[in-house]
């Protein structure tokens, strides 16, 4: 039991037809094959739909587009991911952890799971839909709505400075968490998931945060 809610992954409980079932895991298996063997950036839908032997209707009655095919894919890690982290919350919470030190961990796990699952990620973010904005599902909006959840009892306890904006906070911290973000600094900047980690933490951690918010945001 912790002093806040937390978002929580909705299951899937609709029941498939068999044919169904069968032509989704076909189509499932064939994309992470393909993915392997070629990368996910070098994939396109109708190639996935050409190995697998089904129609691009099939397809995209199944699936809106690669991103949400993708989602598929990375379902059960992410669910273990939220699992693994309800578990240690609960565990540091019985420890005596503070909310702060809580938020660095998740943070830190955060950024280790997008790295782990980057070019799926990437794709996931891609898709440009309400659902990538709203659907809890999805890795980056419950990332943010978890982050929000912690800044928002911090501000209630007093230890985030009053006239610091949390909406733009929050949006500042997942910036670097947004899988083609993460990208950019990986590739081009050639920043290590280290300083990527160490860097966010930074933020919520530094005694300038403040001064530095209330700069960007004037």
């Amino acid at each position: 039991m912790l002093e806040f809610e937390l978002p929580i992954l909705q299951t899937e409980s609709k029941t498939e037809r068999r044919d169904a079932a069968e032509n989704r895991h076909l189509i499932l298996s064939t994309a992470s094959q393909l993915f392997a063997d070629r990368g996910v950036e070098q994939v396109c839908m109708s190639e996935i739909a050409k190995a697998a032997g089904v129609g691009k209707g099939t397809l995209y009655r199944r699936f809106s587009g690669k991103g949400d095919l993708c989602l598929a894919l990375l379902d059960s890690e992410l669910k273990q991911f939220q699992n693994d982290v309800f578990e240690t919350f609960r565990k540091q919470f019985e420890a005596g952890k503070s909310i702060k030190q809580r938020l660095n961990w998740f943070i830190d796990q955060a950024v280790k799971f997008t790295y782990a699952h980057l070019s799926l990620m990437v794709e996931i973010s891609d898709l440009g839909t309400d659902k990538a904005i709203q659907d809890v599902n999805v890795p980056h909006f419950w990332m943010e709505m978890t982050i929000r959840s912690h800044l928002q009892k911090m501000a209630e306890q007093g230890q985030v400075p009053a006239d610091i904006d949390l909406n733009y906070f929050t949006s500042a911290l997942l910036a670097s968490l947004d899988a083609r973000i993460m990208k950019g600094h990986l590739q081009q900047h050639a920043f290590t998931v280290s300083q990527i980690s160490s860097g966010l933490q930074s933020l919520i951690n530094n005694t300038q945060t403040r001064a530095i918010l209330n700069t960007i945001t004037t």
